[in-house]
């Protein structure tokens, strides 16, 4: 797209660290893992017991929405759009959350890419449906005990799936067991930091070994596909994802931080509204795009810092509509599933 400006030290340079931007989706997963499975511990101190109807409609409220705002534009509205088109991808997966596994039969040849996006939000809803299915029928779980024998259970199958389809790119990316580890460590940290005894030496961690882990964790990041070659890449997630787990045990419980994420000015507002970027982002940047092609200023620095800037802020503009006006509405419906 972006011309003889493609070719430049300085586009080079900056693509090569975008191109690792895919390591975010692992770092989302952790977080998830890490979030839901608190919020989970937190309900079985509270209540003795996790009510597993709620977990999932709390779930629902989260997800769903924005999720079939995207489904709904990919395959009906966008095919009626001046120049749009019609998706290869089945409607019926979508609506059943396995876009990643279409993604894996169809999507390699489909041309609508925003709709790429949701393959994470089914993994995660996989998951979710999964723990759900667990926590009603095993009496344990819904008291929240022994999550950590599940967390480890499902690290070590993917583990094991990663070796046994080493080589196989898109696999290796998009199926369910390739990725649930990040989930498995998210959800195993949780379990850990809620044992006060546990890790209470990390939490005075000197500033001078944080800044080692993150000049090292920012190293394995960078070089994760050198690192990793072959069979090893059975256990590349097992270590960028333990390298995120430690960033979020950083931030939430060390005492002598170098920096706090949540000092950044409108670290919450963007919180809120993080699920919306996510779903929105692409969409924006298909159509700003179109625009940038259009006006032909594709050639040169200018046009490629306009494309930056008028994808960012308008994608954040759309997801805090977005949250506002759908999202905030329908999440308050939670406080009926506590």
């Amino acid at each position: 797209m972006w011309g003889d400006f493609f070719q430049s030290s300085l586009f080079k340079g900056i693509f090569k660290i975008m191109n690792k931007g895919h390591h975010g989706v692992g770092l989302f997963f952790v977080l998830s893992g890490f979030l839901i499975t608190s919020l989970l511990l937190n309900e079985a101190k509270r209540k003795g017991h996790i009510n597993a109807f709620g977990f999932f409609m709390r779930r629902l409220l989260r997800i769903w929405p924005l999720y079939f705002i995207i489904v709904f534009f990919g395959f009906i509205l966008f095919p009626m759009l001046p120049n749009g088109f019609e998706t290869q991808n089945s409607l019926l997966h979508y609506a059943l959350f396995i876009s990643n596994f279409e993604e894996l039969w169809t999507g390699w040849r489909d041309s609508i890419s925003f709709l790429t996006i949701t393959w994470s939000v089914s993994i995660e809803e996989q998951f979710y449906m999964a723990w759900v299915a667990l926590i009603a029928l095993i009496p344990a779980f819904r008291k929240g005990k022994h999550y950590h024998y599940y967390f480890l259970l499902l690290i070590i199958i993917s583990v094991i799936f990663r070796f046994t389809h080493a080589g196989e790119e898109r696999t290796i990316y998009f199926h369910t067991l390739s990725v649930i580890s990040d989930l498995a460590i998210g959800g195993l940290l949780s379990v850990v930091t809620s044992q006060t005894s546990y890790l209470d030496k990390l939490k005075s961690l000197s500033r001078i070994k944080i800044i080692v882990v993150y000049l090292t964790g920012g190293a394995l990041l960078l070089a994760s596909t050198k690192l990793f070659p072959g069979y090893l890449v059975s256990l590349e997630r097992i270590f960028i994802g333990l390298f995120f787990a430690f960033v979020i045990f950083e931030q939430i419980y060390c005492r002598n931080s170098f920096y706090k994420a949540d000092r950044i000015r409108g670290f919450f507002k963007l919180g809120e509204i993080s699920y919306g970027l996510y779903m929105y982002h692409c969409i924006v940047i298909y159509f700003v795009q179109r625009v940038i092609i259009q006006y032909d200023f594709q050639g040169s620095i200018i046009g490629f810092i306009a494309f930056l800037l008028i994808s960012g802020y308008t994608t954040i503009a759309i997801s805090r509509l977005s949250y506002t006006y759908i999202e905030a509405p329908i999440l308050r419906l939670k406080n009926h599933f506590r």
